[in-house]
């Protein structure tokens, strides 16, 4: 079929260097006229790369060819500054919001929480290389709070350790795929129903969780991990 054709001499001028890392491709107009097909089949090759990771798409914006993906391994207290610093990525978060709240349904179901219990609550945004690549929100006792300075941003891990409160903890992770829409799609320069990935996690003190994180990823920016001793 010819949507395959044009998606694997894209994907072969990726792989060769001749397309680089953050790079714009033509319009969907030009390409469609250069490969001699319609817009519609065109999006399909498009679409195939995105869904494979190799380039992305920002709403009003065009394609552009995805960067390498950070790896995230799972279940470890590291946060995302770290993990890119060490793969010598230029990492950045920004804060979108910071408050005591009584915590909802969802979040009263990760922390085992009772009626009307506070939570202190983050949302923020990761960059990878300027570019938005996560929404992330995280949640911990309210009583455990104190002053947070909302201009110098905090990751969870970070805000526990701060606090003396990862000793004696373990984390556990779920890792599930969806689509982004709404506000996070906007936040993350992505059109509707963009791949997505989203890993819940829980941070436990003993049976009791203290805290949990939901970060919903752009799919092509990351590959999650997971080491197992035997």
């Amino acid at each position: 079929m010819q949507y395959i054709k044009i998606k694997e001499t894209i994907a072969e001028q990726i792989e060769q260097g001749m397309l680089a890392a953050g790079q714009k491709l033509p319009s969907e107009r030009q390409l469609a006229e250069t490969f001699t097909t319609t817009r519609v089949t065109l999006r399909e090759a498009l679409s195939l790369l995105e869904t494979e990771g190799l380039i992305f798409r920002e709403d009003r914006r065009g394609w552009f060819i995805a960067p390498p993906r950070i790896d995230f391994p799972l279940s470890t207290a590291e946060d995302f500054l770290v993990l890119a610093e060490k793969q010598a990525r230029q990492a950045s978060l920004s804060v979108i919001r910071v408050q005591n709240t009584l915590a909802n349904k969802q979040v009263s179901g990760l922390l085992q929480l009772g009626p009307f219990a506070e939570v202190h609550a983050v949302e923020m945004l990761r960059y990878l290389e300027k570019r938005p690549v996560c929404f992330v929100r995280y949640w911990v006792h309210a009583e455990k709070n104190t002053a947070v300075d909302v201009d110098t941003p905090e990751e969870l891990f970070a805000w526990l350790r701060q606090r003396e409160l990862l000793k004696n903890i373990h984390i556990s992770d779920s890792v599930t795929v969806s689509c982004l829409t709404g506000e996070t799609a906007v936040m993350l320069h992505a059109a509707t129903g963009t791949p997505a990935i989203v890993i819940e996690r829980k941070v436990y003190s003993g049976e009791q969780p203290v805290a949990a994180e939901i970060a919903i990823w752009r799919h092509d920016t990351l590959t999650v991990t997971s080491d197992t001793v035997c």
